[in-house]
């Protein structure tokens, strides 16, 4: 069968589709580690701000420019809905089923070596690895012999930041399942001074109440991998990860200083962290949000004010926490290929 006409499938390059990764490249975005769509988002908020390309007579819509028109092929769209148009450019957002056996039309293949690409359609494979073209099943079963590859994507997925941890210690019933298995960023003592960074990703192995001092009450403490001491809760990082503690971790992982986790493993530690993590995001981005509503006002940035009260009624709408909610994890492979017995 022939395809439809009008029907122009939609290549990608790694991680997301050729029209998008080519816009990020053009703006000086590193393309090689991958973005969020609320990062992209933001990137794209801004490109249309420094453009002036918010229609004059309708300030909630865009005039879309060639760069534009690449990605979401119209002339002109609403700027609240720009989050939701990206959705199609990711790949982490892909429907693939295994029923793949009717023709080109539902199949794709990695070619274009230098680029990676792959076309789109409503059922695809993804290749576990490079040197073997194994065809697997993502969704049934989710790439369980490759290993994870170490990259922010993947850890923020377990990552636990301390205003977290805290908020997780009111239910004591699942605190222990929950964090353990996490990473956590933990200030390194000055003895450490060899390191490059202030900080340290760790993970979890598990959880110690200890008596406090002259006191008759009890401190929660967290025990951590390759580390002989407890750490109490209030030494863990507030931040976010950096380049440089992933790196470090990689390095680590690579060493034999951590152990390496599988796809599966991660998956299944992600999603039972999904809904505390996005909950607690939400009100931190709710709170930046305002802080940057609050800044363009006395500054009298009004376009920029208006796009982030937008962003922010966006946030605050059920229907889209619920849909954050609903975005299970996805976990990135090791390009090196399978788990080893």
């Amino acid at each position: 069968m022939g395809k439809k006409k009008g029907s122009k499938e939609l290549k990608f390059i790694g991680w997301g589709s050729k029209p998008l990764i080519e816009f990020l490249r053009s703006l000086g975005q590193d393309t090689s580690k991958e973005l969020s769509q609320y990062e992209i988002d933001s990137i794209i908020s801004s490109y249309i701000r420094k453009r002036n390309l918010s229609d004059p007579k309708n300030r909630k819509k865009v005039v879309c420019d060639e760069s534009l028109y690449s990605i979401f092929r119209r002339k002109s769209l609403d700027k609240n809905k720009i989050y939701s148009l990206l959705e199609a450019h990711l790949v982490m957002n892909l429907d693939i089923s295994e029923d793949d056996e009717n023709g080109d039309e539902h199949e794709s293949n990695l070619h274009d070596t230098d680029d990676q690409t792959m076309s789109t359609s409503k059922k695809r494979r993804l290749v576990c690895s490079n040197e073997k073209s194994q065809m697997i099943e993502r969704d049934s079963n989710v790439q369980a012999s490759c290993f994870a590859s170490i990259v922010a994507q993947n850890i923020k997925l377990i990552y636990l930041r301390r205003s977290l941890v805290e908020e997780l210690l009111d239910d004591t019933d699942n605190f222990s399942a929950k964090v353990e298995g996490s990473f956590v960023k933990v200030k390194m003592g000055c003895r450490d001074f060899i390191r490059k960074n202030s900080h340290q990703l760790l993970q979890v192995t598990g959880v110690k109440q200890i008596s406090t001092t002259g006191e008759n009450k009890s401190e929660t403490v967290l025990s951590l991998f390759n580390t002989a001491t407890e750490v109490s809760i209030s030494m863990l990082s507030d931040s976010d990860l950096s380049e440089e503690e992933i790196e470090d971790l990689r390095q680590s992982v690579e060493i034999g200083l951590l152990p390496k986790f599988t796809v599966m493993e991660l998956e299944q530690k992600a999603r039972s962290l999904h809904e505390d993590i996005t909950k607690h995001w939400i009100k931190k981005e709710l709170t930046r949000l305002q802080n940057c509503i609050d800044f363009a006002n006395e500054k009298g940035w009004r376009r920029e004010m208006y796009e982030y009260m937008e962003q922010r009624q966006l946030l605050k709408k059920p229907s889209e926490q619920e849909r954050l909610l609903q975005q299970l994890p996805r976990v990135i492979a090791e390009a090196s290929g399978h788990k080893t017995d």
